[in-house]
């Protein structure tokens, strides 16, 4: 009989190596998935700025091949945007909803903020017929700054 209880005893895991491989896997996915949260907000940042600036290119664009003053006009307390000439609001602007407006505050960008925007004390970007923006400035995202030349209205991201 001793010698059946001996190997009762070594057929199983005891309690505490249960509890320490539980607490392991719960270390493990919890660094996992604050890797994954962290790693998300970058690249979803990078997905806005390549919007932002995608959408200045194409204002810049238009405003010199329609010959006309184009604005872009940033809401930074709305998280959005939108693309104004002579007429209001150019409602069929890419990427921009049934108002026209181009908003951050959607779930594929969820954690991106516009923290400021500043073009010579404005909000608004504006570039004349000839495609050159009226003043340079940035717009603060939450960890980029994109910068916008004054003469070119080319842009860089720090």
């Amino acid at each position: 009989m001793l010698h059946l209880r001996k190997y009762s005893y070594l057929a199983g895991f005891s309690l505490i190596e249960l509890i320490v491989v539980i607490m392991l896997i719960g270390i493990f996915t919890t660094m996992a998935l604050t890797r994954t949260d962290t790693g998300l907000t970058t690249i979803k940042e990078q997905i806005a700025i390549d919007q932002i600036t995608n959408d200045i290119d194409l204002a810049r664009s238009m405003a010199f091949a329609r010959n006309e003053t184009i604005i872009i006009m940033f809401d930074k307390d709305q998280e959005s945007y939108g693309v104004y000439n002579g007429s209001g609001i150019i409602k069929t602007f890419p990427n921009s909803n049934s108002d026209g407006i181009i908003s951050l505050d959607n779930p594929y960008l969820k954690n991106v903020d516009i923290k400021n925007v500043n073009f010579n004390g404005t909000s608004n970007l504006q570039f004349q017929p000839l495609g050159d923006p009226i003043s340079g400035g940035l717009i603060e995202l939450n960890t980029k700054t994109i910068i916008i030349e004054p003469i070119t209205g080319k842009w860089s991201v720090n």
